[in-house]
């Protein structure tokens, strides 16, 4: 994710169906199956993209991209604008596209102001994520320290498995830091090949028991001047790195975490000429 992301508070209400939908396609956007089709391979995984491609709101980004993509992160940047959401912005119609949901937690969640204020905050936009019935959570670390046990806690009070929560490979944070409280808590982890490369964060692939509790790759070509950067930036090294992580992906989602719709589609499209590239080299 970027450190510094501008507001995606929604405006306005979602297109309607069908053709309209196609309004903000070019004639190269393809869907992850057709892309499947063209370079006559599978994705091994489920792919997802952020709702955050096209200058609109979540509603409206929502409608495009399930066309597209089978799966959808909902980017809940700013935590009090997104508690502030109300049915224009998450319509429940939300909960009848043909697509499963994962959410991005905010940047901004107030650690520093302490466990009880922050936990009223995560509760609060669990509840708002509750029509959609996502199937997990991406959490950055905590910025505060011994937080994350007492959050496993509230959130089985809540009767949400702390495994939903996914935490993620920062800057600030490569997780060996709280890879102890991950494991006690019972979290699942988020790898951001981005943040792996910028940062040099290869010694978290040595984590023990890493593998098991991955459930979730974000990928991209490159973090660099506060952005994502499309897959065709990934440097030769950083392809080995991928084609590693993405060889362990069968029972998890792969998310192409850009935000434009070009870089986007034209990324997906990338990835599965790799995957074919890949398929006949074995």
């Amino acid at each position: 994710m970027p450190r510094n992301p501008k507001s995606t508070k929604p405006a306005g209400s979602p297109p309607a169906p069908g053709p309209d939908r196609q309004k903000h396609a070019g004639s190269d956007t393809l869907s992850v199956r057709q892309v499947e089709e063209k370079w006559g391979v599978r994705f091994p995984f489920p792919l997802a993209a952020p709702s955050s491609v096209l200058r609109a709101g979540l509603a409206e980004n929502s409608v495009f991209l399930a066309d597209y993509f089978p799966e959808i992160a909902i980017l809940f940047f700013e935590t009090e604008a997104c508690l502030a959401y109300t049915e224009e912005d998450m319509p429940p119609s939300l909960a009848d596209l043909p697509c499963t949901w994962h959410v991005h937690m905010p940047l901004d969640l107030p650690w520093q102001a302490g466990f009880e204020t922050v936990w009223r905050k995560i509760d609060g936009l669990v509840d708002k994520l509750a029509p959609v019935s996502p199937r997990v959570y991406v959490l950055h670390p905590p910025t505060a320290p011994d937080m994350l046990l007492p959050l496993a806690d509230r959130l089985r009070d809540k009767g949400v498995d702390p495994a939903r929560f996914l935490i993620e490979n920062v800057g600030q944070c490569n997780l060996t830091r709280v890879w102890d409280e991950v494991v006690e808590g019972g979290y699942s982890a988020c790898l951001d090949i981005g943040h792996i490369q910028a940062y040099g964060q290869r010694d978290i692939l040595q984590l023990p028991g890493l593998w098991d509790r991955v459930r979730m790759l974000h990928i991209y070509g490159a973090e660099r001047d506060m952005r994502h950067w499309p897959l065709r930036e990934l440097d030769p090294v950083g392809q080995v790195l991928l084609r590693a992580m993405l060889d362990r992906a069968s029972d998890f989602t792969v998310t192409i975490e850009l935000f434009r719709k070009e870089e986007l589609f034209d990324s997906l499209d990338l990835l599965g000429r790799w995957f074919a590239d890949w398929s006949e080299k074995k």
